[in-house]
């Protein structure tokens, strides 16, 4: 009975010792290994979402999104160029009011300055329909008076602008192209045409109202892209084309477009 009684004692007491060491453990190691384990396991749940659509920005997402059972998103219907402008002018008529060489040149922007060999993009499609309808562009007669020389990465959501290089089949000059973001557009250009296709000099006063343009398109819900265009002399076309490079300076600013993401009509 003694020893009954002792060997129960002894195996409380040794119940008693692993219990306070798990505690100890627990209140000691815890409250520094459990950011790192939490971080372990969202940067694993990350890589995992990785592998299909969802692109992971912040590792704090998972947890939240792992406990979501509902998602309201934002997605919207097809995107619709709304506003036009050349120069700092509102063009509301579809462009007939401007400068055939200021179209011309906006044509060549559009149609040549887009992905190559790859699905359009859902800025690119919007940007081209819009042109087609609007100012009439022909694309099939524009690709076939011009030929693509340096192509830089066509724009969508990651890459803000692109730029392209083309050669003139009828007098054999070289142009750039710029499109993209307009406030990253409007910071590499130095001149801007207006709708008569005079250049004018972008000084502090021009500039401050551009940015208002495109502050103002913002606010409506728009995102403002513009589209810019620079001759490149003769002394610098072949040190461009074998560095592989699209000049991005100087340029002179064509015009600026403001995009409509317009609500898709909701399914249940």
């Amino acid at each position: 009975m003694g020893t009954t009684l002792k060997s129960s004692l002894l195996c409380f007491i040794a119940v008693v010792g692993i219990v306070a060491a798990a505690v100890t453990i627990v209140v000691v190691a815890v409250p520094e290994g459990l950011p790192f384990a939490v971080t372990m396991i969202l940067a694993y749940l990350g890589k995992r979402k990785m592998g299909g659509p969802a692109m992971v920005r912040k590792l704090s997402a998972c947890e939240t999104v792992s406990s979501a059972t509902a998602i309201c998103t934002d997605k919207t219907g097809t995107l619709q160029v709304t506003k036009f402008w050349v120069g700092q002018e509102s063009m509301e008529d579809g462009g007939g009011s401007i400068s055939p060489f200021v179209v011309e040149l906006i044509h060549q922007g559009v149609a040549l300055n887009t992905t190559a060999g790859s699905p359009l993009t859902e800025y690119e499609k919007a940007i081209n329909s819009w042109a087609v309808v609007e100012l009439k562009m022909d694309m099939e007669k524009i690709k076939k008076s011009c030929r693509v020389l340096i192509r830089v990465e066509a724009l969508d959501f990651e890459q803000k602008r692109s730029g392209v290089l083309i050669g003139r089949n009828n007098d054999d000059t070289a142009h750039v192209h710029w499109k993209g973001d307009a406030e990253m557009v409007l910071a590499m250009c130095s001149t801007y045409y207006d709708a008569c296709g005079v250049v004018k000099d972008i000084d502090d006063g021009e500039r401050a109202k551009f940015e208002q343009i495109i502050q103002g398109t913002a606010a409506s819900n728009l995102r403002c892209i513009a589209f810019a265009h620079k001759q490149v002399p003769e002394e610098e076309y072949d040190e461009l084309k074998e560095m592989k490079r699209v000049d991005g300076r100087s340029l002179t600013l064509l015009g600026l477009v403001g995009i409509k993401d317009p609500c898709r009509t909701a399914i249940c």
